[in-house]
């Protein structure tokens, strides 16, 4: 790769090393969501073009910036997101409105995650996680080895009592080939696609979250990931703070124990899961393009990597991920 970076003052930077995982203590926390005006007149306007991905999961929108919505226009976003699992605007100025601006914006939505491991650019702080990937750094093929298939699976940050909320990940560069897109899967939908029988065997109970996901394993190697290691548990099936239905808190990196049940039993019923998730029946494919802002709900909407790009091309992005409540479950 011979071309610089389209935005070097976004290349990651660590200046105060690796730390560990973050305990975050519980805290009562704000959901705007609930504050929305649920027909959203500020999204959808005359003049934005606003159409569905998939009849079960993600909006994308043309025509407005969120960089101009006001708070009115910012709580908007936080319902569809928890409505619609992923909200994907297009064309917008977010990349360009500076560090400030982009904190201010994300920040409304609640406490910023200070991200323990991941480069941030240069001035800012770890509440920016910048992803990159170039011929020489940040391929996910490597750090987690030799396999057939990368399904990355996953909702970030899962290991503390606050869960994360609505998320805002932008691109910056995208490889020239196409590829590395970012895919979802609705937890609402994949809940409702069960039977009520095992639903109901569902409730009740609760899993293990660890910070001791297998990338941070490999990263710092299994005896360290354990002993930093931060934990919690949450209900299997949580009753979603802003729309009230029932999602299914699975986390196939970070959530890994059922508790109760033996280690085979837990084994076999989160395997099941996991794989139940990733249905095409209510998940979606989001290609980056220029311009593009992914703001996803992470107590309705998994998510994963598509690491299907050349190793020597450039995939560069960001994330600022606010806190939520801490998950309830369904009654």
């Amino acid at each position: 790769m011979s071309s610089e970076p389209l935005y070097p003052a976004y290349l990651p930077t660590r200046s105060d090393g690796f730390a560990a995982p973050i305990a975050l203590p519980l805290f009562e926390a704000d959901e705007p969501g609930r504050r929305a005006d649920p027909s959203k007149p500020s999204l959808l306007k005359s003049g934005a073009e606003v159409t569905q991905i998939t009849p079960k999961i993600g909006t994308e929108i043309r025509g407005l910036q969120i960089s101009q919505l006001d708070d009115a226009g910012l709580n908007e976003i936080a319902l569809l997101a928890a409505e619609r699992g992923v909200v994907v605007f297009r064309d917008q100025d977010f990349a360009d409105i500076g560090f400030d601006r982009q904190r201010e914006i994300v920040k409304h939505y609640g406490p910023l995650h200070l991200h323990p491991t991941m480069g941030y650019p240069k001035g800012t702080g770890p509440e920016f996680h910048v992803v990159y990937a170039d011929e020489k750094s940040g391929n996910l093929r490597t750090l987690l080895g030799p396999r057939t298939t990368y399904d990355l699976w996953h909702i970030d940050q899962t290991f503390t009592p606050n869960v994360p909320s609505t998320t805002f990940f932008w691109v910056l560069e995208i490889p020239k080939s196409g590829g590395g897109d970012t895919a979802f899967t609705s937890l609402t939908a994949a809940y409702e696609a069960l039977s009520p029988t095992f639903r109901e065997i569902l409730h009740g109970l609760k899993v293990h979250h660890t910070s001791a996901s297998e990338g941070e394993v490999r990263r710092v190697g299994a005896e360290r990931a354990l002993a930093e290691a931060i934990s919690t548990t949450h209900p299997l099936v949580i009753k979603h703070p802003v729309t009230d239905k029932a999602s299914l808190f699975v986390n196939p990196t970070i959530g890994r124990q059922v508790e109760g049940l033996l280690p085979e039993e837990s084994q076999n019923l989160l395997s099941f899961l996991h794989n139940h998730i990733r249905s095409l029946d209510f998940s979606c494919r989001v290609k980056w393009e220029k311009g593009t802002v992914v703001i996803w709900d992470q107590r309705a909407a998994g998510h994963s990597a598509v690491p299907d790009f050349q190793d020597n091309e450039r995939r560069h992005m960001v994330r600022i991920l606010p806190y939520g409540v801490q998950p309830s479950p369904i009654s």
